[in-house]
């Protein structure tokens, strides 16, 4: 069987939960090939390569383009085979009544996949499968992958002739699966209940599994950046880090990124991971005001534990890339000026700022639907932003808001930057109108301070496919933000069918 996989975009991060699905599809035999809606043809990938079966992963900011596809692809090919997987699906599945696919798969999929294709293909039943929705029948997930050493390594030949994955030395892996946390933003709270009872949520590959991976890769790929992709890459010092260290450092050598959540930050911890090769970490602020993070968000992280982990990171020469959310829930714009100050306090190396998205499966979503925050209703018809850099979509954050927001969003990464410019910025340019100089300067300072957080190497070649990359997002959301401006501006409301 030949498969398309396919993504919305392709990035300088490899689209991984399709490469281990890749990987598992090869076991039997399958061809996979990879393509995405803005960076392929995909009618002339399908005639090219015989397609019998596409499969998509997406998130709810891209069901629009997804939605449009399936609606063409049905249309040109009649009789080929379209599965979903990914976050959207898994938290509105009920997508398959109305979508012109064949099925869905909710949650993980890897114990899955090759009954789930081959039947369909075969035409024979799919009712007993667990995880699967079709418009017959909706089963429930399934057991939790138990052993990640049995998953096969990520199929790394379905990106190696395409662009920018090609150029791009940087290469991403994971060494866990789930979260123990459960903040009320993030889907992982939702998905920890829908496994409950199906096995253990947070998993771990043993070292030696790991590091001969990224020996693998590191052999046959150009490679000189590792990037760990885990919602929780380590919980604390424990053997498994200890050995990793020694492994890693012997074995790879190379610098490494990871997310950590600032109440696992030790001095003994970091300095373990420092003579690792520890180059860089991604820490979540996401607000400065701590009622909010506390009683909305669910994230048990005081300001006085927030501030000593900038400092243990910082004493040791391992640079910071944080994000904070503006136009929470049950704030305004004083909690997003606290957010603002608190940041800049933290000293990052690369202050990241996101605008809050009620993301569906979470328990903001459903906090912002009771509290009447979401316009309508139905949460079949919520909006999702193209991105997380748009406008908030909260009925009570006002247009002064929006406009504050879109000026931190460019700014706040300078500030932090330059810090000769914080009370200018701070005190007077936030407030004034959103402006190409602000968007300009934002767009300079974060991509110049993103290569610090990930030095990999780069050809001016792979720099200017990078940079036309990045050009070509920023542009699609500022046409996005315009359209929903005038749309509003029209008295019209902002939806998209999901």
């Amino acid at each position: 069987m030949n498969i398309l996989y396919v993504v919305k975009t392709f990035s300088v991060i490899e689209p991984m939960g399709l490469l281990q699905l890749s990987a598992i599809a090869k076991t039997r035999g399958h061809n996979g090939f990879l393509a995405s809606i803005d960076d392929s043809n995909l009618e002339e990938e399908i005639v090219r390569n015989k397609i019998d079966m596409v499969a998509y992963s997406f998130m709810s900011t891209e069901v629009k383009p997804f939605l449009e596809l399936s609606k063409r692809l049905r249309q040109s090919f009649p009789k080929i085979i379209i599965v979903a997987g990914g976050p959207h699906p898994t938290y509105y599945p009920n997508i398959i009544d109305d979508w012109p696919i064949d099925a869905l798969v909710v949650g993980e999929g890897d114990l899955v996949f090759n009954e789930l294709i081959e039947n369909l293909l075969a035409g024979k039943d799919t009712s007993h499968i667990s995880g699967v929705h079709t418009k017959q029948f909706k089963n429930k997930p399934g057991n939790l992958v138990d052993d990640l050493d049995t998953l096969p390594f990520s199929d790394r030949e379905l990106v190696r002739d395409l662009a920018p994955f090609k150029y791009v030395r940087m290469k991403s892996f994971f060494a866990t699966r789930g979260c123990p946390f459960n903040c009320a933003y993030c889907f992982n709270s939702a998905y920890n209940l829908m496994y409950k009872g199906k096995g253990k949520i947070l998993r771990r590959r043993s070292v030696e599994s790991l590091v001969s991976e990224i020996e693998a890769v590191k052999k046959n790929y150009h490679t000189d950046f590792i990037r760990f992709g885990d919602d929780t890459f380590v919980m604390k010092h424990d053997e498994w880090v200890d050995e990793f260290a020694e492994k890693y450092s012997a074995r790879v050598g190379l610098p490494f990124y990871f997310l950590i959540n600032p109440n696992l930050v030790t001095e003994d911890l970091v300095g373990v991971l420092k003579k690792a090769g520890c180059h860089s970490v991604m820490m979540g602020i996401e607000t400065g005001n701590e009622r909010l993070r506390k009683k909305i968000l669910d994230r048990y992280v005081s300001n006085d534990t927030m501030l000593n982990a900038f400092r243990v990171f910082r004493d040791f020469d391992i640079k910071v890339f944080s994000n904070t959310m503006l136009g929470l829930p049950d704030s305004g714009l004083k909690e997003d000026l606290e957010s603002l100050e608190f940041t800049l306090e933290c000293k990052p190396c690369y202050s990241g700022f996101t605008v809050f998205t009620p993301f569906p499966g979470t328990k903001l979503h459903q906090f912002s639907r009771d509290h009447g925050y979401l316009r309508n209703d139905d949460p079949s018809v919520d909006f999702f932003p193209v991105s997380m850099q748009q406008s908030s979509v909260l009925a009570h954050v006002t247009e002064q808001q929006k406009r504050m927001h879109h000026n931190i969003l460019a700014l706040a990464p300078v500030a932090n930057f330059l810090p000769i410019l914080k009370n200018f910025i701070v005190k007077h340019l936030i407030y004034w109108p959103p402006n190409r100089v602000f968007d300009f300067s934002g767009f300079i300072v974060r991509n110049y301070l993103n290569m610090k957080i990930w030095p990999f190497g780069k050809s001016p070649r792979t720099f200017f496919i990078i940079l036309k990359k990045v050009i070509r997002i920023d542009r699609q959301n500022f046409i996005e933000k315009r359209r929903k401006k005038e749309l509003r501006a029209a008295g019209k409301e902002v939806v998209t069918a999901s």
